[in-house]
């Protein structure tokens, strides 16, 4: 890990969080070598250590090996479940809390397996849920996305009952289309099996250890700064979004988790970091001036339009979710900065 994200890390364990509830108990994380679902393990089990708490983290993971590598010195704290999320998961003891992370999260994926997203999605969703039940967890967590709502009339901030139009006959609302009906899934399970399920719907989240193979811009941008390229932007990019930082989403996360109330969904977006992606492009230049890049734009090639978002304005309204005691810690330029660092930190390691 780089000094950025033991940054990001220690911020998290000492946010003001009810971190007692994981005293004792055992916690089944999917996804948890993704960017959103390594650092959950990775936080839970700091604010354990530092607080001499008993909690067990349970990881599922594809393939286990690979996972020791990327924890490192941490792994002997966590036990790997090796196993594909759309197939039953097999565990015979009591878990307390289960977040489901595990979905393919990068536009090159949903075009190059788009049925295989669904899968994902589908399967994912209900197998883990299935699991939850049998060892009779207090909670289930569902990590969803802000692309749910789909495209909305321009200039209206999203609340959780916001919904616009997905097209149902384009491949790129594999995505979309199946975490939305995910998100039913899940409270519908909850409802008809007396299992407690909450919903944590995620912005466009950034930040120190984003995947080298993203595609998503943010991380596309970073890259880009840290290595003294331009940026190129393939259209106008006059789309607003909002935009939260990875220890803010995960502090999020868990405010949900541990706070939320029972069968609802929550908006976890920073209400001060909405931007356009052009102008977030621009920020990158202008924090980094000894970088001396700039963005350009270049026309698309055809198959790069297909992966391009129908989503317009995106701007999510937070409000339910700071009504818990959620509050954001790091803005948009500070986020920027610590994304880019990391991404230099990585090049000299």
């Amino acid at each position: 890990m780089t000094g950025v994200q033991n940054l990001d890390l220690n911020r998290v364990s000492e946010y003001r969080l009810d971190w007692d509830r994981f005293d004792g108990a055992v916690v089944l994380v999917t996804g948890a070598t993704g960017f959103i679902g390594s650092f959950v393990v990775r936080a839970i089990l700091l604010n354990a250590k530092v607080n001499q708490r008993e909690t067990k983290v349970l990881a599922l993971v594809r393939n286990a090996e690979r996972a020791r590598a990327l924890f490192g010195p941490e792994e002997k704290r966590i036990v790997f479940l090796e196993g594909d999320v759309t197939v039953p998961i097999r565990y015979h003891g009591h878990i307390d809390y289960v977040i489901h992370c595990a979905s393919n999260a990068a536009p090159d994926r949903y075009m190059n397996d788009p049925t295989g997203t669904m899968k994902i999605n589908f399967c994912g969703t209900l197998n883990s849920l299935e699991c939850a039940r049998a060892c009779g967890a207090k909670r289930y967590l569902y990590v969803s996305t802000i692309e749910v709502f789909g495209r909305t009339e321009g200039g209206s901030l999203l609340g959780e009952d916001s919904f616009g139009y997905i097209p149902s006959t384009s491949i790129r609302s594999c995505y979309p289309e199946s975490k939305k009906c995910c998100e039913t899934l899940a409270v519908c399970f909850g409802k008809q099996y007396g299992m407690d399920v909450v919903i944590g719907r995620l912005s466009y989240i950034y930040g120190a250890g984003m995947s080298r193979t993203d595609t998503k811009v943010c991380a596309l941008f970073a890259r880009a700064a840290a290595n003294g390229q331009d940026i190129v932007l393939k259209s106008r990019a006059g789309q607003k979004r909002s935009y939260t930082y990875i220890s803010d989403a995960v502090t999020g996360l868990l405010t949900v988790l541990l706070r939320g109330e029972q069968g609802k969904a929550y908006n976890i977006a920073s209400p001060e970091s909405v931007v356009t992606i052009a102008e977030m492009a621009e920020m990158h230049c202008r924090l980094f001036p000894e970088k001396e890049i700039q963005v350009r734009f270049e026309l698309p090639k055809e198959e790069e339009k297909q992966a391009f978002s129908y989503i317009g304005d995106a701007v999510m309204d937070p409000r339910k979710l700071m009504a818990l005691g959620w509050r954001p810690e790091v803005d948009l330029e500070q986020g920027i900065t610590l994304a880019v660092r990391h991404e230099m930190e990585r090049n000299d390691a």
